[in-house]
């Protein structure tokens, strides 16, 4: 099944083998529109650790902390699998990863194992760390697990299917998570307020506003909101599966790309503000930039990195990746956007990119395997790095000569 302190981290996992989508995607050539004059940048959100997948419930990729200025590999530590998620920072100052060998880890800053739980199958998702020192996360054993901070199983609560996105936490301390055909509304404790059953399955995690409103997308080729209560506020046709996470934006503005090549926004109320086909599939969550620019990749005929102006759609620029003239092959890691408004996303010829917000290339981190996950800084100028070798690499800056 389809589905990656003076010294700490950022976690990039890596390739789970794309699903044939049953419409084929022509390579749509973009041309660089004039976008207007750039807005000033955004403040960044505070400094702090990733406490879940994509820095926070709306899924924007925003970190306080700055990239590596000279990325050098510090540490290493090997697993039994692939990695596809992003790393946490648990409350105790661990940092944790999850590997398809069916375990999920918890590493100290030079990468000595503190301790490993295995779970009998796949992990795919990225856990929530939350303040009491517990994570949630699920796996491929059709259930959902609180583990403690010690590594302890503390609770599980079994599901339908696969659990093979990442859990979301809302301010009141409820959990949304999605797992087979279900969306899932929960307590802290994993007791079950209600959940939704749709036609399709879900691979799509949950982006969530302030106010409770669950936004994600399904194989039935459907974009939906759902409020608290768990009543359906809208639902958006597209072309195509919709597995990419959604982004939302400071002003409810959805964010998303699509099996059908395009990359969509989408006004709180559920009608178009813009669509723009970049010509392939977008299964990546697109980041928001601090330029008022989305960044996200896609899959070929031509695979590439693009950035999209936020209030028109215009292309801002692009980076093609080396590869296969394919439709399966493309970028599949959603990029982490820096303090300094800059970029960290993994591509499928064994590196990850660090790219200036103008699309320029800061640094490339070579790696033995795909890097597919999302990257997750965890300290300032500090990353780690899953893929599919199954190690995750620690990664910090490196003197000039080194």
């Amino acid at each position: 099944m389809r589905r990656a302190l003076l010294l700490v981290v950022a976690v990039v996992a890596c390739r789970r083998a794309p699903r044939n989508a049953p419409h084929a995607t022509a390579a749509v050539p973009l041309e660089a529109v004039d976008a207007g004059p750039r807005e000033v940048l955004e403040t960044p959100p505070p400094e702090g650790p990733p406490r879940m997948f994509r820095m926070d419930p709306r899924h924007t990729g925003r970190s306080g902390w700055r990239l590596p200025r000279n990325p050098v590999i510090r540490a290493r530590f090997a697993t039994h699998g692939r990695i596809t998620s992003q790393a946490v920072v648990s409350a105790r100052g661990d940092v944790v990863v999850t590997s398809h060998d069916g375990s999920i880890y918890a590493l100290d800053a030079d990468g000595a194992l503190r301790w490993q739980l295995n779970t009998g199958d796949r992990i795919y998702t990225t856990p929530v760390a939350r303040t009491d020192g517990t994570l949630v996360f699920g796996s491929d054993a059709d259930r959902v697990v609180i583990v403690g901070g010690d590594g302890a199983r503390r609770l599980a609560l079994g599901t339908d299917d696969d659990a093979d996105t990442s859990p979301v936490t809302a301010a009141d301390g409820t959990l949304r998570f999605t797992a087979g055909r279900s969306l899932y509304v929960t307590d802290a404790d994993l007791t079950v307020r209600w959940r939704l059953d749709f036609g399709a399955k879900l691979f799509s995690a949950v982006a969530l506003t302030g106010d409770g409103l669950a936004v994600f997308g399904a194989q039935d080729d459907q974009l939906r909101a759902v409020d608290g209560d768990g009543g359906v506020r809208w639902s958006l046709a597209t072309g195509d599966d919709v597995d990419a996470p959604p982004a939302i934006g400071d002003d409810g503005t959805v964010y998303v790309g699509g099996d059908d090549g395009v990359v969509r926004a989408v006004a709180p109320d559920g009608t178009l503000r813009w669509t723009r086909s970049v010509g392939g599939y977008v299964r990546a969550g697109v980041a928001l930039g601090l330029d008022g620019s989305v960044v996200v990749g896609t899959f070929g005929p031509r695979a590439r990195v693009v950035s999209l102006d936020r209030a028109t759609g215009a292309l801002r620029w692009e980076r093609s990746v080396d590869g296969p003239p394919t439709r399966d092959y493309g970028v599949a890691s959603s990029a982490l956007v820096d303090a300094d408004g800059d970029y960290a996303v993994g591509v499928p010829d064994d590196a990850l990119w660090i790219l200036h917000r103008d699309g320029s290339m800061r640094a490339r981190v070579a790696l033995p395997a795909d890097v597919d996950g999302s990257p997750a800084l965890v300290a300032d100028r500090v990353l780690v790095v899953g893929c599919d070798d199954g190690v995750v690499y620690f990664v910090g800056d490196g003197a000039r000569d080194e």
